[in-house]
């Protein structure tokens, strides 16, 4: 996690060193809900939290952010309930169109935090993320994301995904 830290640090001051008339900076926090399951082991699935902090840099129709985000997830089988909670590095690319929509895609980092002692699952795994966004003026947006688990959970002699629909509110502070 210390290098997690460092890394995301040196990556947000390199943003910062391009010019300021090529791109914009953004800076904010996000909330919101989380629809989550295990594809292939669920009977059900959980709704949970997601919360967090963004930093962007816009280029014209594009932007680059980085988010740090706190996921819950997880879901049920054969009556028992599965609950993990996630650490989510998100990098995510965005296309801007019609100037108040853009459309989401990239690579998610993803260090389990707690997890359900009937879980037999790794502590940093990768998903990918896709999704679209609506700008609310210029502090305000809404995203809706679907994410899917690269990496297997085994529970109790069966494998599965995480996946999970999540939309969040944002506000930016720059």
């Amino acid at each position: 996690m210390k290098h997690l830290i460092k890394f995301l640090a040196l990556g947000f001051f390199f943003l910062t060193l391009t010019p300021s008339n090529s791109q914009s900076l953004d800076l904010g926090i996000k909330a919101g809900i989380n629809y989550a399951s295990l594809s292939g082991l669920q009977e059900d699935s959980r709704l949970g939290l997601t919360g967090g902090a963004f930093i962007g840099a816009r280029f014209s129709s594009f932007t680059l952010q980085a988010e740090v985000l706190f996921s819950q997830q997880g879901g049920e089988f054969n009556q028992e309930s599965i609950e993990t909670d996630y650490a989510l590095v998100p990098v995510i690319l965005k296309v801007h169109f019609l100037k108040i929509f853009n459309l989401q895609a990239g690579p998610q980092f993803n260090f389990l935090v707690n997890e359900s002692d009937v879980l037999d699952s790794e502590k940093l795994s990768i998903s990918g993320a896709a999704g679209i966004g609506l700008s609310l003026g210029s502090s305000l947006s809404i995203d809706a994301r679907y994410n899917y688990g690269f990496n297997d959970v085994v529970f109790e002699g069966a494998e599965g995904n995480n996946t999970f629909i999540s939309v969040a509110l944002g506000f930016s502070f720059l």
